[in-house]
């Protein structure tokens, strides 16, 4: 019997996905609408109907239920000059274990807040899985007077299912700029988390599996700084902290998932001062 081939030409091509979607919202006759949509499998976007009062509301999601290992995905969302939206995920997006030889999944985010404009970036939360390997790059661009209040979560590995995160690769990486005519695209703030193998308990995670980060951008920040500050002081069941960056709220908070995702939701609808969008309850 002959022994199969080592060589990686012969192995078998894996198919691999190749997503895109941007979503864009104008202010047109003093009335945000959406003025533009592209969408490519297995990405879409849903548009809800909005609570009374509220914005216009982008849903975006994944069809095929998931990522794994050489799929790439590129998602934009731009509210132009004086617009205001926000913009969510349909549920919490599942990375799976990576086939061997298969690279990591790569997921791109473009956001763009105009001049005037205000955007809410709301994704749920994104569970990496054991053996998971995920590359993902989020950059916004805020003009002057733009406002932008965006989280993130990411879940290391499957608690509830016995899992522990002890090898993939996480390289998460996050940066804002200021685009004006003196200075176009200005960096303010840029972070990135790679967790490769274990989760660092060394780095601060201790016994944590689940990290949400809030960031918000506003010409004056000083208030908002408080009262974010103010909300978390009273925060007991995970760690949580904010500061300010170059003008630019970050806030942090660390735990057991299940807690880290109940305060966000707490700190996210108490700081907005109304409820997240319905998909975050459903």
């Amino acid at each position: 019997m002959t022994a199969p081939s080592s060589d990686p030409l012969d192995r078998p091509r894996l198919q691999r996905s190749s997503g895109a979607s941007r979503v864009a919202y104008d202010l047109r006759d003093g009335t945000t609408r959406l003025s533009d949509l592209y969408q490519r499998d297995p990405c879409r976007v849903l548009f809800p109907e909005p609570e009374p009062g509220e914005p216009p509301q982008a849903v975006l999601l994944t069809t095929s239920g998931g990522v794994t290992g050489g799929d790439a995905l590129a998602m934009a969302i731009e509210i132009g000059p004086g617009a205001t939206a926000v913009a969510t995920t349909q549920a919490a997006e599942k990375v799976y274990r990576a086939a061997p030889g298969s690279g990591p999944c790569r997921i791109d985010v473009s956001v763009r807040v105009g001049e005037g404009a205000t955007l809410d970036w709301l994704p749920q939360e994104t569970i990496v899985f054991q053996g998971a390997r995920l590359q993902r790059r989020t950059v916004a661009d805020v003009a002057p007077g733009g406002a932008l209040l965006a989280c993130e979560m990411v879940v290391l590995g499957r608690a509830a299912s016995g899992e522990r995160f002890v090898s993939g690769l996480l390289l998460d990486s996050w940066s804002v700029r200021r685009t004006d005519r003196s200075q176009p695209g200005r960096l303010l703030w840029t972070d990135a988390l790679r967790v490769e193998g274990e989760t660092p308990e060394g780095a601060g995670f201790g016994a944590a599996n689940a990290l949400a980060t809030v960031i918000g951008v506003w010409d004056e920040p000083r208030q908002h700084f408080e009262r974010a500050r103010a909300l978390l002081d009273g925060v007991t069941e995970a760690r949580a902290a904010v500061t300010l960056v170059n003008g630019v709220m970050v806030a942090r908070v660390l735990g057991e998932a299940t807690a880290v995702r109940r305060t966000t939701i707490r700190f996210l609808t108490d700081f907005r001062g109304r409820r997240l969008p319905r998909v975050w309850h459903v």
